[in-house]
Formats: structure tokens, C-alpha cells, sequence
């Protein structure tokens, strides 16, 4: 069995945003299966530890807050640049959501992709919309070609070997059966 199973909210997000990739750019199309594979890398799709879930409606509680960006154990240096306004750390940024985004590419690409009117870096379904107004308005390209694919990735997290993590999950979701990759509610209550 697949470890790294998708909550059903988190694929239904997913394939919302992908299906209204078009509306980005004309040229726009990332299939779910990546925004799966970033979902898992960055937050085992909403689920980092026992404490978070994604709720029905696609919010995850509580928020996910990376590890302040202080230039220690590896990060980026990123003094803060929305008074905390977002992510909670008027001293440094911190990547935000399941998909981890830092508060100046929220600000920028942020998108409402459950249309409430609202765009929130802690409601799946808006991340996973803006995941894909990142790959394709930052690094826009043939996402069918691995290269190209890998290219937008690093980009979306400056590191080889997060492209690389991605990558293979974006492969093992292509190739599983559907019903062992999405957890249905009874399984996500075991």
C-alpha cells in the first residue's frame, strides 16, 4: 500500500485547482499529481504531525508555520516583510500553509480557489491554487517534461533534491491506483 496517502478534501482541492489552471494563463496546466507531490513534501498534504488535519471545507487546523527563515539549520535569511501579519513573526518570515509559502509570494500570488471571496494560505484549496499560479507565472513551461517540471520546482523551493523528493511522488501518484492513493474519511479516523 502507498504511504503518503491524499486526504479526500486535499485531492478534491487539487483537482479543482488544476482543473482551473487555464484561467491563470492561457497556457496553464499543471496536473494534480504535482500539486500532490508538493502537498506531500511540504506537509504530508495538510497533515505535518498528529496535531494538524484538514477540515471539510478544506482549512488547515491549526495553521502550518515553517521554522522561522534565520538563515539557521539551513534556511534562507528572510527578515520579516508583513509585520507579522500573516505568518505570525514580526522578526522573520515564515513559510505558511500546506504548501508553505512565504508572506511576499502570498501577498503576490495568493488566490481564492474555493471562492469565498478570501485567499488564505491555510485553506487547501486556495494553496493549491496558488501552487499553481507559482509554477506558472514564475517558471511557466511543459510540465509533461520532467526537465521543465523540475526547473518550475526549484524555482517553487530552491533546492535539487526538494525537486527531486517531488518528482517521485509526483510519479508514484501517476502510477497507483486511484483507490490507494485517496484516504476516504473511515480510513482518516483509524
Amino acid at each position: 500500500m502507498l504511504t503518503g496517502r491524499i486526504p479526500a478534501t486535499a485531492y478534491d482541492a487539487y483537482r479543482s485547482a488544476s482543473g482551473a489552471a487555464s484561467g491563470v494563463t492561457d497556457a496553464c496546466a499543471v496536473d494534480w499529481t504535482i500539486l500532490a507531490g508538493i502537498g506531500q513534501v511540504e506537509s504530508r498534504h495538510g497533515r505535518i504531525d498528529s496535531e494538524h488535519d484538514v477540515a471539510a471545507d478544506g482549512d488547515v487546523v491549526p495553521p502550518i508555520r515553517g521554522r522561522a527563515l534565520d538563515g539557521s539549520g539551513g534556511t534562507q535569511t528572510i527578515h520579516d516583510t508583513d509585520e507579522g501579519m500573516l505568518d505570525g513573526d514580526a522578526t522573520w518570515d515564515r513559510a505558511m500553509g500546506p504548501l508553505q509559502f512565504i508572506p511576499t509570494t502570498w501577498s503576490e500570488l495568493g488566490r481564492d480557489g474555493n471562492g469565498d471571496g478570501e485567499a488564505d494560505p491555510d485553506n487547501m484549496y486556495d494553496a493549491a491554487m496558488t501552487a499553481v499560479a507559482h509554477l506558472c507565472l514564475r517558471e511557466p513551461g511543459d510540465y509533461t517534461q520532467r526537465h521543465e517540471l523540475r526547473r518550475a520546482l526549484v524555482a517553487y523551493n530552491a533546492s535539487g533534491r526538494y525537486a527531486e523528493d517531488v518528482l517521485d511522488w509526483v510519479e508514484r501518484y501517476r502510477t497507483t491506483p486511484l483507490d490507494e492513493v485517496i484516504e476516504t474519511p473511515q480510513q482518516a479516523s483509524r
